[in-house]
């Protein structure tokens, strides 16, 4: 099995809030990101796509994606989504969920998964900073 990864940046800004929750408790749960009225970050995405090993040359019925291709995917399909936007009220996704790392992982795994074949999305691994990240992989 290849694995291929590539990193990206995106800048944001969120809220992290429950409205179901009073203010002490978001403050317990979400931290400094509980801030109402927002604040920022310079993300880091990588991106990891996995596919068997072929031989060399092309494969018949098989496209491959080159780099451009795979920059050009991520790009198209996620990072404009996010870069330079208010997490919470620019990207329709985050209306209705946390934009928590975690879910960015995910959302991020979501708008890329189908786009990438025929390789298949291994998982994606977004920093918040230089000591938060996650990955998400299904």
């Amino acid at each position: 099995m290849l694995y291929f990864s590539e990193k990206f940046e995106f800048a944001a800004s969120h809220t992290l809030w429950n409205d179901k929750l009073s203010d002490r408790e978001n403050e317990k749960i979400f931290g400094k990101c509980a801030n109402r009225t927002g604040h920022g970050h310079n993300y880091i995405v990588e991106v990891t796509i996995k596919k068997s090993r072929l031989a060399p040359g092309p494969v018949p019925g098989v496209k491959n994606i080159i780099a451009g291709d795979f920059e050009n995917i991520v790009n198209n399909h996620f990072i404009r989504l996010v870069d330079h936007k208010n997490l919470n009220t620019d990207v329709e996704h985050f209306k209705k969920a946390n934009p928590t790392v975690e879910n960015i992982a995910e959302f991020a795994f979501k708008s890329l998964s189908d786009k990438l074949k025929p390789m298949e999305l291994d998982c994606i691994t977004v920093w918040e900073n230089d000591r938060t990240f996650c990955t998400f992989r299904e």
